[in-house]
């Protein structure tokens, strides 16, 4: 873990390095000098290494946590003293007279520069040498040894998720089948009488830990399908009124919200939603609810229809949930914990991935272990994540049983508590630092796989490891902590793989907990938590103030490493102050202005600047001045250029805007690894050359206004040969307006590190390039084609790592297409956009595929027999089917309606079934006119 920063050592593990950086010639210090820094550089390693044994005590006496946290403290102050003597002595480099006094004016300044670097050794040293006195003093070290063995201190391996937890054994969570059933039933409309369409309201109540979000996620996504619209919101102990209310419109009207309406006060809001679902049944979850005036608020906002509209909420408190019940025809469902069978059915389950293959010698501690956790899904959850971590060892499993205390059994909910305690001491150093930082995060927020990953990396958590990049090494302590039951995934993707996760308010708790009482963080606005202001800030988060000053005046901003804001900034906010800022975060602050960010180009430490969805439309010209910068992103702000010194970033990894004019000079950013959104239309083609330099690229979105056309070949044919340079793109992504990119027949030698391919709706190919099949390590592909052919399906067919294909033409063909036999082999989801009632699979063909989506045009002269084959495709869970009707009659609509529901109860697996009828349409005209015996042009 050298060169890492950690909650245990604080900067030691960064500002080590730096500090023999020093010790290189370029610096000309003297002998004196040379040598002080040697013996610093020697001290802290030696309080690096005491602070990592002394953070493995369970539970350390007081004396030893304040030396710690002293010492931790200390060596923020040792880097930002480094980091602001490193940056003068640049700029004493850079003050060069090009007149005849150069060589004396270097002399000053250098001589200067030592007398410099003097005086902030003696400095370090005396901080050193205090804290080694007080060590010796208090005995630190024999109290360490003899609680904990030091870890050995090695790279960590890159993890993936345990695949024990996806395995089929698992799919069916433990002990919901019943209740899930019960609630469901009483929930369903099974007539059309009165008492049935009037408004239902299920309450689930139980303690913390007992499965109530996941118990209503099954039955909501078990009665979805039945209902006009529907919505999810968790509401968490301090809720932003507000952004439930504007999440519940965003999500019911299945668009992002206009500016107009992101700014509605709850008023206006409650208004829009009633109008929204006023003739709509509807199904709303309203989760994990705190307080009944919160209820009533969201309350105000759902109409009473009579069209079998249904709202499930979740409480841990009976009087909430007796208010949320109040209303006729409306129950609280009370969960209970797993039974004993049960609870060895989940345990076994996430240890050994089956409830039938526990060694004999471990059944009876396991029984054991389990009373403990009181038939707690989270508590059994975690519990079994940490065993899964070790060897089936009856004395490992021994030790984990004697550390709950027996009385615990007593109390389910303080029994949960102590066991997440227990499973988080056991976590690494490395993993405790990543799950804290998780505390800047406010409650039930969802966290971006990629940007959690980023922003670890920006704070100098994740160490260099050879072969693999940072993101992959970060990527890995994403799945661990998964694996540790410690973060719960979202797996939304095709691939099954978690693009974000949450974090279970029982978790957050002793995050926040750990984080406060190491000053690891600071948290602003959270009502649970109250500010140390005495101490020196390092992390600061700050969540929902109204204040114009988001920041008291008597908190030192010279010490903050990391800023983060959810919500508002304030007029006249700066970052003049925040002079050892690295990871600045502003994502959706709607009030930031051009005027905020003025001064950030001061910040010199800065590595991490996100001013996603803001209003900033203009950068500082000397942004390039930030010299340490490693992500920028700005996507969906109203910027329209970049300043010119952009392309002074070398250090800049993630540039990630909108479409964009870039300057000359690109080639510059040599350690660009992620770059969107190139507009190559209009930028110059030197620009498009430049692009084949950036060697390190491996995500690539990219924007085109106009067709290949003859004014335009040279300059696709520039791209093309930038393409064949990138070696390592793993991304590429083509954006544009309606026109073709065959310029891409002409990237040889193909892009063999390519695992995804995407055209958006306006691009297409006309025909699928040759080079595709060579591409082993493709998993995505999204593309139009001008007519979708058998050939096509053949090509990808072979495929073998494709997971996901979605292929659409903007010329429907009227001849068969066919999936054969043994055909894409890996595919897991494949949506198809043509004339779909020709399509037919082949006995095993697809035999991973769990998702299929199809989008066809029902024309009523036009109309052939449905074909249905979906029999054959033997893991199939959902079936999604658009119908975009034309002069169709609803007799007719019914009739494709129902045959596709009969294909979908014919299989064995009977897959969720979602058809949807899109009316007609002002495009559908061209469509009538051009139809013809093979095919029909449609326009997009």
């Amino acid at each position: 873990m050298e060169g890492a920063e950690s909650i245990a050592v604080g900067a030691m593990g960064s500002v080590i390095p730096k500090l023999g950086a020093l010790l290189k010639e370029e610096h000309k210090l003297t002998k004196e000098a040379r040598g002080k820094i040697m013996m610093l550089i020697k001290d802290l390693e030696d309080l690096q290494l005491f602070l990592r044994r002394m953070f493995e005590v369970e539970d350390p006496d007081i004396p030893m946590k304040l030396m710690a946290r002293d010492i931790r403290e200390r060596s923020y102050d040792l880097e930002d003293s480094v980091d602001e003597f490193l940056i003068r002595a640049e700029k004493g480099e850079l003050g060069l007279n090009p007149r005849g006094l150069k060589r004396m004016i270097n002399k000053i300044t250098r001589a200067q520069r030592q007398h410099g670097i003097a005086s902030q050794i003696h400095q370090l040293q005396a901080r050193a040498n205090e804290v080694s006195e007080r060590r010796k003093r208090y005995m630190i070290d024999e109290a360490v040894s003899t609680a904990s063995s030091s870890e050995a201190v090695s790279m960590p391996m890159v993890v993936v998720v345990d695949p024990r937890l996806y395995t089929d054994a698992s799919s069916t969570l433990v002990g919901l089948d019943r209740p899930r059933e019960e609630i469901t039933k009483r929930l369903m409309v099974e007539d059309e009488s009165e008492s049935a369409l009037q408004l239902c309201v299920v309450c689930i109540v139980g303690m913390g830990g007992i499965g109530k979000t996941t118990l209503a996620n099954q039955v909501y996504q078990t009665m979805a399908s039945e209902f006009d619209c529907r919505a999810w919101v968790a509401v968490s102990h301090h809720p932003n009124i507000k952004r439930i209310l504007r999440d519940i419109l965003g999500q019911i009207q299945q668009v992002n919200l206009n500016e107009y309406q992101d700014t509605m006060d709850e008023r206006l809001l409650i208004d829009a939603i009633r109008s929204a679902l006023q003739d709509k049944r509807y199904l709303l979850v309203v989760d994990d609810i705190w307080s009944v005036s919160t209820w009533e608020i969201i309350k105000c906002a759902l109409p009473l229809n009579s069209l079998g509209c249904r709202i499930i909420t979740t409480t841990r408190i009976f009087d909430i949930a007796e208010s949320c019940c109040s209303h006729r025809n409306s129950f609280i469902y009370s969960v209970k914990p797993l039974s004993v069978m049960d609870s060895r059915v989940l345990f076994y389950r996430r240890i050994f991935g089956s409830e039938s293959c526990c060694p004999s010698d471990l059944v009876e501690v396991s029984d054991r272990i389990l009373r403990k956790c009181s038939g707690l899904p989270l508590a059994i959850t975690i519990i079994s994540s940490l065993l899964a971590s070790k060897p089936c060892l009856r004395e490992e499993w021994m030790k984990v049983l004697y550390s709950i205390d027996d009385t615990l059994e007593r109390s389910g909910y303080e029994g949960t508590r102590r066991i997440i305690f227990l499973c988080y001491h056991d976590l690494p150093i490395h993993l405790k630092t990543c799950l804290l930082y998780l505390g800047i995060f406010p409650e039930d927020y969802v966290i971006d796989h990629d940007s959690i990953v980023r922003r670890w990396i920006a704070e100098g958590f994740i160490p260099g490891m050879q072969g693999k990049t940072a993101e992959e090494v970060g990527g890995s302590y994403f799945n661990e902590l998964i694996n540790r039951g410690m973060i719960q995934p979202i797996c939304d993707s095709y691939d099954g793989k978690p693009g974000s996760c949450r974090i279970h308010d029982v978790i957050l708790d002793l995050i926040i907990s750990k984080s406060v009482e190491e000053n690891f963080i600071t948290l602003l606005g959270y009502e649970s938590v109250g500010p140390k202001l005495s101490r020196k800030v390092r992390r600061l988060s700050i969540k929902d103030t109204n204040e114009d000053k988001c920041i008291p005046e008597m908190m030192d901003q010279s010490h903050i490493r990391s800023l983060s804001i959810f919500g508002r900034v304030g007029a006249r906010f700066s970052f003049r102050n925040f002079i050892s800022l690295r990871v600045l975060d502003l994502e959706g602050c709607k009030d930031l202005n051009n005027h905020n960010i003025m001064n950030i180009v001061g910040l010199h430490q800065l590595r991490y600047l996100n001013i996603r969805d803001t209003s900033i439309s203009i950068l500082p010209d000397q942004i390039g001045l930030l010299k340490f910068l490693t992500l920028l992103d700005l996507r969906n702000t109203q910027l329209q250029e970049l300043p010119v010194s952009i392309v002074q970033l070398r250090r800049l990894a993630y540039l990630l805007c909108d479409i964009m004019i870039f300057p000359e000079g690109i080639e510059k950013m040599e350690a660009l690894s992620c770059l969107s959104e190139v507009d190559i239309s209009q930028s110059k083609i030197s620009v498009v050359e430049e692009l084949g330099n950036l060697s390190e690229l491996r995500k690539l979105v990219i924007w085109q206004y106009r067709d290949m056309e003859s004014d335009n070949t040279m300059r696709y044919e520039r791209l093309a040969s930038s393409l064949c340079r990138l070696y390592k793109l793993q991304s590429l992504c083509i954006h544009g307006n309606y026109g073709s990119v065959d310029f891409l027949d002409h990237v040889y030698p193909p892009l063999h590190e390519l695992q995804r391919f995407q055209l958006n709706k306006r691009c297409f190919l006309r025909r699928i390039p040759e080079w595709f099949r060579s591409l082993s390590n493709l998993i995505y592909v999204c593309i139009d084609v001008e007519e979708v052919k058998n050939e096509d399906l053949q090509l990808l067919s072979d495929l073998p790592s494709l997971c996901y294909l979605s292929l659409s033409s903007i010329s429907i063909t009227a001849k068969e297409l066919v999936i054969r036999q043994n055909a894409f082999p890996s595919l897991h989801e494949f949506h198809l956009d043509s004339a779909w009632s020709n399509l037919t699979f082949e006995p095993e063909a697809m035999p991973k595929l769990e998702k299929l989506v199809l989008s066809f045009y029902f024309l009523a002269d036009k109309t052939r027999d449905f074909d249905f084959s979906i029999g054959r495709l033997i893991r199939l869970k959902k079936f999604c089917a658009t119908i975009h009707a034309k002069s169709a009659d609803a007799s007719q609509i019914n009739a494709v309606e129902s045959a596709i529901r009969f294909a979908a109860d014919s299989h064995p697996n009977r897959p969720i079934v979602d058809v949807i009828t899109l009316p007609e349409h002002g495009g559908d005209e061209k469509l009538e006119e051009n139809v013809e015996d093979e095919t029909m042009t449609v326009d997009k």
